[in-house]
Parts: C-alpha cells; sequence; structure tokens
C-alpha cells in the first residue's frame, strides 16, 4: 500500500493503510511492547513521507512544498537540492517539520500505538 510507484491520491492510500492498522492492532490488542507500536508508526510516517516526496517528482516542487508548510526557504533548497534519495531525504529536518505528526493526524492517518492505548484501557 506504501509503495512509490503505487498510483493514487496520498489521501486514499491513507484511508487505505488505516483500515490495515485499524485491523493490525485490533488483532494484536493484547502486545505488551507499546515501545515497538510507537517505533512502528514512525515508521509508517517516514514511509509517507517518502510517498510524498515522489508525488512532487521535481526539486522546485519539492521546495514549494517545504516553504509552503513553513520551513525557511534556504533550509528548503538545501534539502531539495541534495542528492539523497527520498528515503534519506524523509529523515531530514525539514520532511520533519514539514510532514509532522499533527500534518498526519489532520489528514486522518490512525495512529497504531494511541489505538493500542486506547484499546489497554477498555475492561
Amino acid at each position: 500500500m506504501t509503495r512509490r510507484n503505487r498510483p493514487g491520491k496520498f489521501g486514499e492510500k491513507i484511508g487505505k493503510l488505516n483500515k490495515l492498522l485499524v485491523g493490525w492492532t485490533n488483532y494484536y490488542r493484547y502486545a505488551s511492547d507499546d515501545w515497538l507500536l510507537e517505533r512502528l508508526d514512525g515508521w509508517i510516517r517516514r514511509k509517507l513521507r517518502t510517498v510524498k516526496l515522489k508525488q512532487l517528482k521535481r526539486r522546485y516542487t519539492i521546495w514549494k512544498f517545504y516553504v509552503g508548510r513553513g520551513i525557511d526557504k534556504r533550509h528548503a533548497w538545501f534539502d531539495a537540492l541534495s542528492g539523497k534519495g527520498l528515503w534519506r531525504m524523509s529523515a531530514t529536518p525539514q520532511s520533519h517539520r514539514s510532514m509532522s505528526v499533527q500534518w498526519f493526524r489532520e489528514l486522518g492517518l490512525v495512529s497504531v500505538a494511541d489505538r493500542w492505548k486506547v484499546l489497554q484501557d477498555r475492561p
């Protein structure tokens, strides 16, 4: 679902991924390691950042996206013009600030760790 070359809109990919994540969390609700779920959440967000960067395609559009999300123009160019691959670019501070956890929540991405904690509170 998160392959970079898979066609589709970003919001649709998140919607499909949410169905999988909710089902997966319900299945593994009796797991005892919440730190593993938090790491999984981070990996999912990083993978989605690579998908978004792939959809932007060009350096200029990446720069425009960063600047539109509040990144300083100079730092946005540093990241957009770097020779890093998409996976490494998804781990840069500019990517984290422009595509933050809050941004993913606004898009509707389900957090596996948060969902697991809600399931743990139920009797």
